[in-house]
């Protein structure tokens, strides 16, 4: 059996050069879609298992020939195997996709996302440092800058030395078990962390993926920038697309990661006390329906019968 150091070897020899070719590394959190994204993508049934799961894909994108390749890093695997498939061959056709599961502790998505972003980008810079020569590094370097200094929010965008894409999934259970303002600022601080992070951002579900496939394709083959950011429809926002300006950040707070978890967890649980309300309510309303007209009535009858009797034997004692 070849080992999985020979495996990743022979993958990048075995593609041919004339074709367009892109590695993706898919990581996050257990459970969060990770296999059901790639075999929606590649129409492969992907056997759940741990480790490092390898699938291949042939496509055509904007009229050219390519060939895919899929990382999933699956259970505990995540922090010992997301740098593996990297190395100074396959950097620069290479790219993060970073599953969140928007189903999930809401009221921690943005926390999650933002810590295992820092992971990523951390663990990419080591292993970059270690694989490719110091002129090669400082070049990489400058062409991110160069991007990044062209937009206006320049001073707030921190470099990403491979692509990030993050992909907000399950985004039906997103929209059917959170309430609209819940959803909004959620959105909103996703966009928040994914622009000032340099990366892409994209929600999708079983029923609807094509958007999660257009960013991917935007990746290997760049065309215009995708921008789709209407907090009530799915988000497709490619990187660099974004603005502080559009995103509107929370009202108060010198740190807007933490004004965004204020307002959503205050949301969240505002939205929960009105539906506990709710529900007590609804259970009273349903006790005093148990009472129908027919035994009321009669409780009334009795009331007056009783009353006339009281009032016949006062008067027998008064004769």
């Amino acid at each position: 059996m070849n080992s999985l150091f020979t495996i990743l070897k022979d993958i990048q020899i075995n593609v041919p050069q004339s074709q367009l070719q892109h590695s993706f590394v898919l990581c996050g959190q257990t459970q969060s879609g990770k296999s059901t994204i790639v075999s929606k993508l590649t129409s492969q049934q992907i056997q759940d298992q741990a480790g490092l799961i390898y699938t291949q894909q042939k496509t055509n994108i904007i009229g050219y020939q390519a060939v895919l390749q899929y990382f999933e890093i699956s259970g505990q695997a995540f922090k010992q195997l997301l740098t593996l498939p990297l190395n100074k061959q396959s950097y620069l056709q290479y790219s993060y996709i970073l599953v969140i599961d928007l189903s999930d502790n809401p009221h921690e998505i943005l926390n999650v996302c933002n810590s295992e972003i820092r992971y990523i980008k951390e663990e990419t810079e080591k292993k970059l440092q270690q694989s490719i020569d110091v002129d090669t590094f400082k070049q990489l370097e400058l062409n991110i800058y160069d991007k990044i200094m062209n937009h206006h929010d320049k001073n707030r965008i921190m470099p990403l030395y491979v692509p990030i894409i993050i992909v907000g999934w399950k985004y039906d259970l997103f929209t059917k078990n959170l309430d609209q303002e819940s959803r909004k600022w959620i959105t909103r601080g996703l966009r928040y962390i994914s622009h000032t992070n340099n990366c892409s951002l994209v929600f999708g579900s079983n029923q609807d993926y094509q958007l999660v496939r257009q960013t991917l394709q935007y990746h290997v083959k760049p065309s215009a920038s995708i921008y789709q950011y209407d907090h009530l429809k799915q988000l497709c926002i490619t990187q660099l697309s974004d603005s502080i300006e559009n995103i509107n950040l929370p009202p108060s707070g010198s740190n807007p990661l933490d004004g965004f978890n204020k307002i959503i967890k205050d949301q969240i649980v505002a939205v929960a006390n009105n539906q506990k309300k709710k529900k007590q309510s609804k259970i009273s309303e349903e006790d005093w329906n148990s009472y129908k007209e027919d035994k009321i009535d009669r409780l009334i009858k009795q009331y007056e019968f009783q009353q006339k009797q009281n009032k016949k034997e006062e008067e027998t004692v008064l004769i």
